[in-house]
């Protein structure tokens, strides 16, 4: 998966709503790039801070918001 399809499609994943094996490449994908990770976790801080939601990550290691 490219970093450019990724990108479009982490709201989607961060609200559960993409296809079981799109979610896996993404996760993939979001695990090994530092670059796709960094615009996930604004993402996800973003939907965090502003809709006061907490985002399960399944990507591991440890995050602000796991």
């Amino acid at each position: 998966m490219t970093c450019k399809a990724t990108i479009r499609l982490i709201c989607e994943y961060l609200e559960g709503r993409l296809a079981p094996q799109v979610a896996s490449d993404t996760q993939r994908h979001l695990a090994q790039c530092n670059n796709c990770r960094m615009i996930f976790d604004a993402a996800a801080l973003t939907l965090e801070v502003y809709f006061d939601r907490r985002v399960e990550s399944s990507l591991g290691g440890s995050s602000r918001v796991a």
